[in-house]
């Protein structure tokens, strides 16, 4: 049922608010906020209003309006704004609606279509760095092969500095020539930094893989569907017994779970790279010591992915899909038969959204080939058969042909070798019937005219 008009009242003040459906993005960038304001401004020049506070978020909006004059009707708000940004973004919205979901499970998805946000990178220097240095950067920075997702910026600290990265260099020490700090993707919000040390290239290496990094990207470029890190606690106890727990849920899930039927137009769109019978559903679990110096880094990276990890001293699971992306964490309690299949639910489920940055999860800094991997397919791990058996299961026949002879010259050809008598009469008779449709269908309408034509008396 409709809302009532509300009246409006002069000087009075209004609270305006409005969403998109299901809570999709009424806004995808700052032109489309700017067109927003816009006609906001339009409105206001044509009604009177005074708009006193605004905040515009992706997905939906508030105003605070205060009406300065008697309106001079009492049309709703949305009456009042421009027709054309409704429109405009009902347009967005449902092609973004049937553009933005796949039948392609969400960690294949992610493998193939989802690159790792890059790590920034930030090396601080006073004068210039060594070979050594340049070098190790320089393998850092490469763009093929197997790469970390880092983004490499040298700050000179005796250049003029924006404002964030000057207070960041003012927190190297006076007798460091080198400082690396690095942090979250800015896409993250996470400000944190997960290492701010003296710049040194056995550092750098640390920095970007471990050892469980590199099992974690073994596993998932071999098509697992999850890796389950579990970042133990120091309570062999407590650990030991969420490993159980969550080891005996993914078998069970792995058992009952199916994947979702492939679409064939995601298929032949390039959504997916690997047939339906390779997709593998099928998870793992990697432990990792929270005490580990081996995996400092990593852990560092865990804790600071979400508020209030790093002051808990519980056991944590951290799934990981796609590319090194870690879903979110189960924290003590929260590791439960019902978390673990939610968790699991989505990831082996229909990629609902395409765009990465509407789906949850973190991405870890790795160091993969992660190209490689989304292209290979798990069946070329299968054992080919050899020759003789693929001409055994041909079952080749020998056909002996006899060349064709030539018909007499005063023999006509047949009906079946030249097919057009048969079309030059199908097209005469959709002529034929054609032609006498619009013939009656002018009768028709000159009778119609002559039927309703006024009569006048004289």
């Amino acid at each position: 049922m409709p809302w009532q008009l509300r009246i409006q009242y002069p000087g009075t003040l209004y609270h305006v608010t409005a969403r998109g459906n299901r809570r999709e993005n009424l806004v995808q960038d700052n032109a489309d906020r700017e067109m927003l304001l816009a006609t906001l401004a339009e409105t206001c020049q044509k009604t009177g209003w005074k708009v006193l506070a605004w905040v515009i978020m992706d997905n939906h909006y508030h105003w605070a309006r205060a009406s300065l004059a008697k309106p001079a009707s009492q049309k709703p708000f949305c009456w009042s704004m421009p027709r054309r940004f409704p429109l405009y973004f009902s347009m967005i919205l449902l092609a973004a609606g049937a553009a933005f979901a796949c039948s392609v499970p969400v960690f294949r998805y992610a493998l193939e279509h989802w690159p790792a946000d890059p790590f920034q990178v930030l090396v601080f220097h006073r004068d210039a760095l060594s070979a050594e240095q340049e070098a190790a950067l320089g393998e850092l920075e490469k763009k093929e092969g197997e790469r970390a997702n880092v983004l490499v910026r040298r700050v000179g600290l005796s250049d003029t500095l924006p404002p964030d990265l000057a207070a960041l260099g003012k927190g190297v020490p006076p007798n460091e020539n080198a400082w690396l700090m690095t942090r979250f993707p800015s896409s993250t919000g996470i400000r944190a930094p997960i290492l701010s040390a003296p710049f040194h290239p056995e550092t750098l290496q640390g920095l970007i893989e471990s050892p469980a990094r590199r099992e974690l990207a073994r596993r998932l470029s071999e098509g697992e569907s999850a890796v389950w890190l579990l970042l133990e606690s120091g309570d062999k106890e407590a650990d030991d017994a969420a490993e159980k727990l969550l080891q005996e849920r993914l078998d069970y899930l792995a058992s009952v779970m199916t994947l979702p039927k492939l679409d064939e137009s995601d298929i032949a769109n390039g959504l997916v790279s690997v047939p339906e019978e390779d997709l593998r559903l099928e998870f793992s679990v990697l432990r990792v010591a929270r005490d580990d110096p081996a995996e400092a880094r990593l852990v560092s990276m865990l804790l600071l992915s979400e508020e209030g990890l790093a002051e808990s001293d519980e056991p944590m699971v951290f799934p990981v899909f796609g590319r090194g992306r870690a879903l979110y964490a189960l924290v003590g309690a929260g590791i439960r038969q019902e978390t673990i299949e939610s968790a699991a639910a989505f990831l082996v489920g229909k990629c609902s959204c395409q765009v990465k940055e509407q789906n949850p999860g973190v991405d870890l800094l790795i160091k993969a080939d992660w190209d490689n991997a989304a292209k290979a397919s798990p069946v070329l791990d299968r054992e080919l058969p050899t020759a003789r058996e693929v001409l055994a299961a041909s079952q080749i026949e020998t056909v002996t042909s006899k060349p064709a002879q030539t018909p007499p010259a005063t023999e006509s050809p047949s009906e079946e070798s030249s097919p057009w008598p048969l079309v030059a009469v199908a097209v005469l008779l959709v002529a034929a019937v054609y032609g006498a449709l619009r013939l009656r269908g002018k009768g028709v309408k000159r009778r119609s005219t002559q039927r309703t034509r006024p009569r006048l008396d004289l």
